[in-house]
């Protein structure tokens, strides 16, 4: 089976967040400027802000050969093998189940691994992820 990359969905929602969030981290980090001492925590808080911002646009899920492969923005990624999955569900909420996901839009997909872990998904085409990551899954 051949590799298939899927991108992240990013919602209307993202953006209104995103556009004058980073608009006020650099307001912020230009103002403190002008008191120098400030910078010092000002720099470091406006790195992680514009961190978690980008994080999502660096997003992506993978479907490998053996495994559903997650890359959960610049830093981190899971590898979960498909005889451990054991249900992927579509949904459509505000919240994600899960404190690692890739939740930038009220569309998501559940996929459900081992006993009790759960991770979010929310890609551009989410039906046609669904339907090939059950086709890559066992069946139980």
């Amino acid at each position: 089976m051949e590799t298939q990359r899927f991108k992240p969905l990013i919602d209307k929602l993202f953006w209104i967040i995103f556009i004058p969030t980073s608009a006020l981290t650099v307001g912020m980090v230009v103002i403190s400027v002008f008191a120098p001492t400030s910078l010092f925590i000002t720099i470091p808080v406006a790195l992680t802000v514009f961190y978690l911002l980008l994080s999502p646009l660096f997003s992506y899920a993978e479907l490998r050969e053996h495994s559903l492969f997650i890359k959960y923005g610049l830093i981190l990624k899971k590898d979960i093998p498909y005889d451990k999955i054991r249900g992927v569900e579509k949904d459509r909420k505000f919240y994600s189940d899960s404190m690692l996901s890739i939740k930038n839009s009220f569309e998501h997909v559940n996929v459900k691994y081992n006993s009790f872990d759960i991770t979010t998904i929310s890609v551009v085409h989410n039906d046609d992820f669904i339907k090939e990551l059950k086709a890559r899954c066992p069946k139980k």
